[in-house]
């Protein structure tokens, strides 16, 4: 048997890293093909290699491009890929483009898709990630779920042969580097930051940072914040962000900022120490609503839907769709100030050792 995992971004290395070590580990073979989605070295190799990955066996370099054809030329190159290196099993991470290319081209060519992080929804589909990870889930063979929502939603859409519920790998990959990321990370250091200090920001959700009047306002209202704290506020600004906030006219007043500590993307290391050492995050991205659950730092997802309710239900995160100050200075309040004692519902660090069983019971079958 040999499994070949399809990605493209940063969560996707990320989550996936587990499942590659715990593969290895077990003697099966395992390769990654790397859509080339994510092409920046700030957004992809020094995953690899603070992940201890082996190299993408290749690199279909797709890059930028509107997502039809990104889509369109991801599948076009998988094709050949797959053909070349014959997969058992294809694994797909998520709700990525890449996860789209990756599950439909498999199941064209009649091989076996296993969708990691199964069955999530945020019923917006409004949000491309939404059709991603719908679609992806239609021509999937295997479905791990990282909770019983993913399963019991599923099942309400008629799914219910190959669901396992495995929990997620993200808690395998946080537990395992958060205390390396203690010892060896020195982005405080660089930042000038002290442990309690700062929030956290990350945005890069179209529906955040494309419209310059609501990317502005969200500025506003996170500045107004801070400022009511004594925070500073840590931002690591995506590329499409950074791109948004020049062409809204916000770049230069943040730089200038005395509350705003722009840098680059950071790795996984450093981010998961930002993480850990912040007061509070806030962000849209869904990743990090299960890291800062999982690290027990209280978060305040810019949206008005969410993939990841277990997070809201546990007391760790709350939706804001808004641009008030003092609404998001009140949230900002109520989160900080509860006691952090949410449970993770995520699993036990073990999601990769499930998957991994689910994955040689399946293919012994297939021999």
């Amino acid at each position: 048997m040999s499994l070949t995992i399809v990605l493209g971004t940063r969560p996707e290395i990320i989550k996936c890293a587990p499942v590659v070590h715990e593969a290895l580990r077990r003697g099966v073979p395992c390769v990654i093909i790397h859509t080339g989605q994510h092409y920046t070295p700030e957004l992809d190799e020094v995953f690899f290699r603070e992940l201890d990955l082996p190299a993408p066996i290749t690199n279909l370099n797709v890059g930028s491009l509107p997502p039809a054809k990104q889509v369109a030329a991801m599948m076009d190159r998988l094709y050949d890929a797959f053909l070349e290196w014959k997969p058992s099993v294809v694994v797909v991470q998520g709700d990525t483009n890449s996860v789209l290319a990756g599950a439909l081209t498999a199941h064209k060519m009649g091989v076996p898709v296993a969708h990691l992080e199964a069955g999530l929804r945020s019923d917006d589909w409004g949000m491309p990630e939404e059709g991603n990870r719908v679609l992806a889930g239609n021509v999937a063979d295997i479905h791990f779920c990282p909770t019983e929502v993913q399963r019991i939603r599923l099942a309400t859409e008629g799914v219910l042969d190959g669901v396992h519920v495995v929990g997620n790998t993200v808690v395998d990959a946080a537990r395992h580097y958060v205390g390396k990321a203690e010892g060896t990370s020195k982005v405080l250091e660089t930042l000038n930051l002290e442990p309690g200090s700062f929030a956290l920001l990350t945005m890069h959700r179209p529906s955040n940072v494309d419209e310059p009047g609501r990317l502005g306002a969200l500025i506003d209202a996170i500045e107004d914040m801070a400022v009511s704290y004594g925070w500073k506020i840590v931002f690591p600004v995506h590329p499409r962000t950074e791109t948004a906030l020049k062409t809204a006219g916000l770049w230069d007043r943040l730089e200038a900022s005395p509350v705003f500590v722009l840098s680059k993307p950071v790795g996984y290391l450093d981010l998961l120490h930002l993480q850990a050492s912040a007061s509070l995050v806030v962000t849209d991205s869904g990743g990090m609503q299960e890291e800062a659950n999982i690290l027990q730092v209280p978060c305040i997802t810019l949206r008005a839907n969410t993939e990841r309710p277990e997070t809201v239900k546990a007391g760790g995160n709350v939706l804001y769709e808004g641009t008030e100050s003092a609404e998001l200075i009140a949230l900002a309040k109520e989160m900080t100030s509860k006691p952090r004692d949410w449970t993770c519902p995520f699993g036990d660090g073990r999601t990769a050792e499930r998957v991994m069983d689910v994955l040689m019971t399946f293919l012994d079958t297939k021999v």
